[in-house]
């Protein structure tokens, strides 16, 4: 990981010289890292389950204020650069992705209660900042690249909504105490026709069911929301009526750069496992990179990994200008693809060793 930091500090000089960065590092190297293959979650009466460790982990993590990273002072928290973050998510990536996945949802839920009104700030974000993890709600089984197509009816019923649908493979699904909901309002098909409020996890009629078991990410909760007939105050609405996709669509271009990041941090990872794993690795009585071609092959991944990196960082200075939501779409292209060729050569290159359930690359 001191490669890493070094890294991300040629890209952002004096990050690593950074007063939190210590604490952090410390957390994922102790209490992270070693539990990364045995950290799987599952959804039990409505809430996120975890093994031994988990409560460590975000005891910790809250006690060196990583909550408050991601929100303004005037609400509890340290508000830190985009780039700065985006060297956190790196970092998780490298650690846990699952658990840098669980950060991109939880600020997503951020980013969208700060399009609210001050009265919605003041009661959610301070709670935000000392560990009540957030999350956001669009996906459907008709509606996922298509939100227009989103079925979540909410009717309006004197001073709240009835909200009676579902939504699925939802990211912190029964871990998050507060959840960014995106309704149709109208009762017709479009993107007009959209709202999105805040409900509580405690809401009456909301429930939560797990999902069959992940090929990976395991220590993510991902879930079923179901509200039958669940009453959400009026005063939980964000921003005004039909105005829901675009405060939504704008939290979400928030977190490309953020996945971007994690994609980058774990192709490092693969990366130091397989470089130590074929100078190891002998076949012959000769170590596997005495092969001219799986050299090139580290090679390959290794350039690609840089230039995901390079394409990140070009797209954090482009931060607040009209350019970002394309450079930022661009980077997040590019680092997915790239991580899936990283560890689709890495397992071929670990032989069966890459295909048990355990191994770094099948998590």
């Amino acid at each position: 990981m001191d490669k890493l930091v070094s890294i991300l500090d040629s890209f952002e000089p004096g990050w690593k010289g950074k007063s939190y960065l210590g604490r952090f590092i410390e957390i994922l190297r102790e209490k992270v890292i070693p539990t990364y293959s045995v950290m799987e979650s599952r959804i039990e009466n409505g809430r996120a389950s975890f093994p031994n460790g988990w409560n460590e982990i975000v005891s910790a993590l809250n006690e060196a204020q990583v909550f408050n990273h991601f929100l303004p002072v005037e609400y509890g928290g340290k508000k830190r650069s985009e780039t700065e973050i985006y060297c956190l998510m790196e970092l998780l990536g490298f650690a846990s992705p699952g658990l840098g996945v669980i950060f991109v949802s939880h600020g997503r839920a951020i980013d969208i209660v700060l399009q609210g009104n001050e009265q919605q700030k003041e009661e959610y974000l301070p709670k935000m900042a000392q560990g009540a993890f957030g999350a956001i709600a669009m996906t459907e089984d008709k509606a996922g690249s298509d939100p227009g197509a989103i079925g979540l009816m909410a009717t309006k019923a004197d001073d709240h909504y009835l909200f009676k649908g579902q939504k699925v493979f939802i990211s912190n699904s029964g871990l998050a105490h507060i959840y960014a909901v995106l309704v149709n309002t109208k009762g017709v098909k479009g993107p007009r026709s959209l709202s999105v409020f805040i409900v509580e996890n405690d809401t009456q009629g909301f429930s939560i069911k797990d999902l069959p078991e992940k090929d990976g990410l395991k220590i993510l909760p991902t879930g079923r929301l179901i509200f039958e007939d669940s009453p959400v105050p009026l005063k939980n609405l964000i921003g005004s009526d039909g105005m829901g996709l675009l405060i939504t669509l704008d939290a979400i271009d928030r977190g490309r750069i953020h996945i971007a990041g994690i994609c980058c941090g774990l192709a490092y990872r693969i990366l130091e496992e397989i470089s130590n794993y074929v100078h190891r690795r002998r076949q012959f009585d000769r170590p596997l990179t005495s092969s001219q071609d799986i050299s090139f092959q580290l090679a390959d991944m290794y350039a690609n990994m840089n230039a995901a990196r390079g394409l990140c960082f070009y797209a954090l200075k482009q931060h607040s200008t009209p350019q970002y939501r394309m450079s930022s779409s661009q980077a997040k292209l590019f680092a997915t693809r790239m991580v899936m060729d990283v560890a689709s050569r890495a397992q071929v290159l670990m032989g069966g060793k890459g295909y048990l359930k355990n191994d770094l690359i099948n998590r």
